[in-house]
Parts: structure tokens; sequence; C-alpha cells
């Protein structure tokens, strides 16, 4: 398997609550913890896409529910931004 070596910046809380899991031995180091996460966060990602097309089924069903707001106008890509934003945001305060 080849590997490449990537330099990545993480918020101070999320670094220490992953330094716990690791400090805990529940992985045996830091890049561990990091390939364990990206595995499953990339299998959830491909189970939204399998199948019939749910992630732009709800996308389309978001606009439809929202034709005459602001909201309906926005690019897939601004949706899928909004909600990053909002899932960090609610990882931030249930885990501060």
């Amino acid at each position: 398997m080849e590997f490449r070596k990537v330099n990545i910046t993480l918020p101070v809380q999320l670094f220490e609550k992953s330094k716990e899991l690791v400090d805990k031995g529940l992985y045996s180091n830091f890049s561990d913890l990091v390939r364990s996460s990206l595995r499953k966060e990339l299998k959830e990602d491909q189970e939204l896409l399998k199948g019939h097309n749910e992630w732009k089924d709800l996308v389309e069903s978001i606009r439809h529910d929202l034709k005459n707001s602001e909201l309906a106008k926005l690019s897939e890509q601004e949706i899928i931004k909004r909600l990053r934003r909002t899932r960090e945001k609610l990882w931030e305060e249930q885990y501060a």
C-alpha cells in the first residue's frame, strides 16, 4: 500500500478530543485515527451516493419545499457548504 504524507490544520478542541482517543489506546497513533475516521466518512458518503441517488433526491426535495425562499436559488455546492457549516457548529456545541 502506498502512502502519502498530508499536513492538516485542526481546531484545538478537535485535536484535544482526538488526542484523548489515542492516549486511551483506541488508536495506535494520530494517523491511525485519521485513516479510520476517513474510511468511516467515505463509507457513509458512498452510501449516500448509492442506489436511487438519495443525495440529489434530498437536494431536489429541499429545493421543491422551499421554492419561494432564497434557499431554493442556491447551488448544490452552496447547500453542501451550509450543511457542513451547520454540522461543524453542532459538533462544537455538543463536544466543546
